[in-house]
């Protein structure tokens, strides 16, 4: 891949309002989406792409949680797209909607103002030649609360819910289908790591009420894997139904170690490497043509990211695991998430770490990974912030040589 083609997003620049049939207007028109899912790997311009990018997780979504955002001009993120210029970080995943239900409440009520704010973000990312990968309802919660519903009305195709998904997913892929700054579309994040758990109900879950959510959490609110299947397939015809060609992702993370066995009801035995492979491309259906992982180091003490990857199999064991599924199912590797250890406060500890996960990202060529977090302003996040003065600055620099070396630009 050549470093022009690393660069040669072309921003739409003529989007119009979403009409109320859910309909756009006199948009711009291009023959050809520029990243495509052929022979089982990412090509980008009809060449294999290998890239890492970055999650500007709350880019966008800052100015739905703090409305008082939306008046700053320019607005709060374009320094961050300005930094991710200046290394040449390829591409941005980003949470292309609310969280809490209540971040939802703009589109539902002014979808024209909400267009506009999406409008400025994809136009101001495509200006310095960065792709986007919207990850369209993050918070596997948000939409049926929003709705009134529990959440396992997302494996119900007659619910508010699904309406409401389907309604979403047509306005924002029509929207910017003819951009070449939206490189693929995901689903959600990680709402698999929710699934078969209702044996293990809990009344506070994700309840914040005055971001409104639900008061309580009943065994209604702890989905099925067969629920969230459904409605990735019902989002996958949906998207390939309105843009042929584009990748279409879960946004799920590494499947539990126990994937198989929740799924049929034999509860938290570990699952085989054939079981956990089988609950892995299963939860890829249909027209859903990647493979999501999400995969951080294990801690310096040997802790994890809870209940991901096979039992007692090591980092490069589970990255092996994940590849070999990826080639028996014919679609690619999309490492939505990457990082160091959870809470991993040792800043040699944490080079360690992410220098060991990009080697890791090179050895597999897998096409598409994305660092998390890049300047988030959530101060939950804690030690995998990326910003320009921090004391994660140094990772722009690995990503941007790492780029180099996947390009054929480095040594």
């Amino acid at each position: 891949m050549t470093k022009s083609r690393l660069l040669m997003f072309v921003a739409a620049g003529c989007w119009s309002i979403l009409p109320a049939n859910g309909e756009v207007a006199n948009a711009a028109k291009v023959a050809v989406p520029l990243l495509e899912v052929q022979g089982g790997e990412f090509r980008l311009g009809g060449s294999a792409i290998h890239a890492v990018g970055v999650n500007y997780f709350d880019g966008f979504r800052r100015l739905l949680e703090f409305p008082a955002k939306q008046a700053v001009n320019p607005p709060e993120y374009a320094a961050g797209m300005d930094l991710l210029a200046k290394y040449k970080i390829p591409f941005a995943r980003f949470a292309a909607g609310g969280f809490y239900p209540v971040e939802w409440h703009l589109f539902r009520d002014d979808p024209e103002k909400y267009f506009a704010l999406l409008d400025r973000f994809v136009e101001e990312a495509g200006a310095r030649g960065i792709g986007l990968i919207p990850s369209l309802f993050w918070a596997h919660f948000a939409v049926p609360d929003l709705c009134e519903e529990p959440i396992s009305a997302w494996g119900d195709k007659n619910s508010k819910t699904r309406a409401f998904m389907r309604r979403y997913t047509k306005a924002v892929v029509l929207r910017y289908r003819d951009s070449q700054v939206i490189w693929a579309w995901e689903f959600g994040n990680e709402f698999m790591m929710e699934a078969d758990l209702q044996s293990q109900v809990k009344v506070g879950y994700w309840v914040v009420p005055d971001r409104g959510t639900a008061t309580k959490r009943t065994a209604a609110d702890f989905p099925s894997s067969a629920d969230l299947i459904d409605a990735y397939r019902d989002f996958a015809e949906i998207v390939r139904n309105l843009d042929p060609k584009r990748p279409v992702m879960t946004g799920d993370a590494m499947s539990r170690g126990s994937a198989w066995h929740l799924a049929h009801g034999k509860g938290w035995k570990g699952d085989s490497a054939a079981q956990w492979k089988m609950a892995t491309l299963a939860a890829a259906p249909g027209k859903i043509d990647t493979i999501s992982l999400h995969i951080y180091h294990p801690r310096a003490d040997g802790s994890g990211y809870p209940g991901c990857g096979l039992a007692g199999a090591t980092l490069a064991g589970n990255f092996e695991l994940a590849a070999a599924a990826a080639r028996a199912s014919g679609k690619p590797l999309w490492l939505g998430e990457f990082g160091a250890g959870i809470g991993e406060n040792s800043i040699p500890q944490r080079k360690e770490q992410v220098d060991e996960m990009l080697t890791l990202i090179e050895r597999h060529r897998i096409g598409l990974s994305a660092y998390w977090v890049f300047d988030s302003i959530n101060p939950d996040i804690g030690v995998w912030n990326i910003t320009a003065t921090n004391d994660n600055s140094w990772i722009l620099d690995r990503i941007a040589a790492t780029n180099a070396r996947l390009s054929g630009r480095g040594n």
